[in-house]
């Protein structure tokens, strides 16, 4: 199951906890924005309000130390990190690129870049907060407000899933040569998906993504 912003609702989290164990799903990734300009102890809350498997990246809504409560959260941090989970390969990065507007946690375009480029090679899933360029990112304001250094490195890697959140208004899945996107949504206003992946030969593949609501 994927989820993204939460914003510090804990009925969200609830509720995304409660859908996770009904349907039995083997990990939720929660893609950033998990508080709402709070700290480690309303990620803590938060996060153990998921009593399921969790990988996360922060938001740039996110203090950057909420990294510090995954672990005693059963939550395995993906910020700025490469690990095999369930026989899959995971890369990720958190925080938003530049903002017009007051945020806790940004990286420039140019750090992006290098980060996700030393990560990104062999990787099969992609969890980042902010969408690629134009992907899944037009705000209500019709500008495009994702990453143009996260487009260049998923184009470069190929990646078979890429999962983000953080524009609100633009959820949805797109398909772009061999990689899947998909954007939660706001878990806050009732969004999540959930995500099949089967083994293609040798290659991992989505066989398919269903977009669900937490509540009404």
């Amino acid at each position: 199951m994927l989820i993204s912003d939460i914003h510090g609702s804990i009925d969200a989290a609830k509720r995304a906890g409660t859908e996770a164990e009904r349907r039995d799903v083997d990990m939720v990734i929660v893609a950033g924005d998990i508080t709402n300009f709070g700290g480690k102890d309303e990620a803590k809350k938060i996060l153990s309000a998921i009593p399921v498997r969790k990988v996360a990246v922060p938001g740039n809504c996110d203090h950057p130390d909420i990294v510090d409560v995954f672990e005693e959260t059963g939550t395995e941090s993906a910020h700025g990190r490469r690990f095999e989970m369930n026989s899959m390969q995971f890369s990720g990065l958190g925080a938003s690129n530049p903002l017009p507007f007051g945020t806790l946690f940004t990286y420039s375009e140019e750090n992006i870049y290098t980060f996700l480029d030393s990560l990104l090679p062999g990787s099969d899933i992609l969890i980042t907060h902010t969408p690629p360029v134009g992907i899944l990112d037009r705000t209500t304001f019709g500008h495009h407000g994702g990453s143009e250094s996260i487009r260049k490195v998923v184009e470069k890697y190929r990646p078979v899933l890429h999962v983000f959140g953080h524009i609100h208004e633009s959820p949805g899945v797109e398909r772009i040569g061999e990689t899947v996107f998909v954007n939660a949504g706001a878990a806050k206003d009732g969004n999540a998906a959930i995500i099949e992946l089967k083994k293609e030969g040798s290659r991992l593949g989505v066989s398919d993504v269903q977009r669900i609501r937490l509540f009404p």
